[in-house]
């Protein structure tokens, strides 16, 4: 039987054909879905320690169970070893999906400590950057905690993109228009 794709529940790129976000793809269909945006690498979160990926696509993609109980944050072992498979994924040209019961909090967690390693940004960023692109991804201060502890790891071996910019005259943006160009008067900008 032929069934059509369709996209699994809350499924939302974060990083485009590279790294996405779901609630549990339990139907065919949701399947194909993931295979035809060339995720190959599925990340399930259960707080069991069985798989709720349908046991149909074992063949198709290459499953990892992370098991983390309802509520809490992935460890730290946990976080390094997605950041690793990420990694691979990449190499491998492949797309990959984090998913559990609703697509939210490990999930989270996973993601943002992955943009954590990948932009070399403060914890602050990526935990406003993930509720601003997707305002339910981290539901407890545990799991934002657990973003700030990988972050506290890994910033010893990382070059922080912030940290060479202190003057506006350092950037690579012609900024001269700004002591020439007169502001706006209220009255100007009461005819508007």
């Amino acid at each position: 039987m032929n069934v059509p794709p369709s996209m699994p529940p809350y499924f939302q790129w974060i990083i485009d054909k590279r790294l996405a976000i779901c609630a549990h793809p339990y139907h065919a269909s949701h399947i194909r879905y993931l295979l035809e945006q060339r995720i190959q690498t599925v990340i399930s979160i259960n707080d069991n320690y069985s798989s709720g990926m349908p046991n149909h696509t074992r063949g198709e993609l290459r499953v990892h169970n992370i098991y983390v109980p309802d509520g809490a944050a992935p460890n730290m072992a946990q976080c390094q070893q997605f950041v690793r498979s990420m990694d691979i994924a990449r190499q491998r040209g492949e797309g990959v999906v984090v998913e559990c019961t609703r697509g939210k909090g490990a999930t989270g967690v996973l993601v943002g400590c992955y943009l954590l390693a990948i932009w070399q940004a403060p914890p602050d960023y990526v935990v406003n950057h993930l509720r601003l692109i997707r305002p339910i991804t981290l539901e407890t201060t545990a799991q934002e905690q657990q973003i700030i502890d990988f972050h506290k790891a890994i910033a010893p071996n990382q070059r922080h993109f912030y940290n060479d910019v202190n003057e506006p005259d350092s950037w690579d943006v012609d900024t001269s228009y700004l002591k020439t160009t007169p502001l706006a008067t209220t009255n100007q900008l009461s005819l508007a």
